[in-house]
């Protein structure tokens, strides 16, 4: 009876050291390695560009609005989320300072954001120093993925030229798009 018990306590123990291995490999020591991959680094900056991410401003910047942070801000955000964020299940969170520094700097390095300087309210101008500093400001420069935009664009293109050939259409086409448009009116009209 005690050869089960001592078999499943040894099983437990096993079980618990890997999963406290593998998060650890994973969530905090090694974050500054984890980013060191530029696919990393395109998923942090997703998520710190999107609803989740911190709070940004908007300013002009060579004649072009443009979104910028402070540096402080930023690095405290990676260190400590505000509350209520959602940080991503496949990103390592971040144990300490001198390690969102360090992601920070390669941000900066990889040109996903540059520093800039205030010349007046909302108006920036990029820095001659490039280097991270947490009193600096940040301007981004990564906009994302990009897909839906250019599908989007294509459309719009596709849905203009095919509405200025209407004239060199079949009867059959006008005939059909005028009871679909008629259609769609008296359905908008009953709502």
């Amino acid at each position: 009876q005690r050869r089960p018990f001592i078999f499943y306590l040894f099983a437990t123990i096993v079980i618990a050291e890997a999963t406290m291995a593998s998060a650890a490999s994973t969530n905090g020591s090694s974050a500054k390695e984890f980013y060191e991959d530029e696919k990393q680094l395109m998923k942090l900056c997703d998520f710190l560009r999107s609803s989740e991410g911190p709070p940004v401003r908007e300013a002009i910047e060579m004649d072009k609005r443009v979104y910028y942070i402070k540096g402080e801000k930023l690095v405290n955000f990676m260190v400590e989320p505000k509350k209520g964020t959602k940080w991503p299940k496949d990103l390592p969170k971040f144990k300490s300072r001198p390690d969102a520094i360090a992601v920070c700097k390669e941000l900066c390095g990889r040109q996903f954001m540059h520093r800039s300087e205030k010349v007046a309210k909302g108006e920036l101008e990029v820095s001659r120093v490039r280097d991270f500093d947490e009193s600096a400001y940040f301007t981004w420069i990564y906009e994302g993925n990009k897909k839906f935009s250019h599908l989007m664009t294509t459309c719009l293109i596709i849905g203009f030229l095919c509405c200025t050939c209407f004239p060199i259409w079949p009867n059959f086409l006008k005939v059909f798009v005028w009871y679909m448009s008629v259609s769609l009116l008296i359905f908008i009209f009953f709502l």
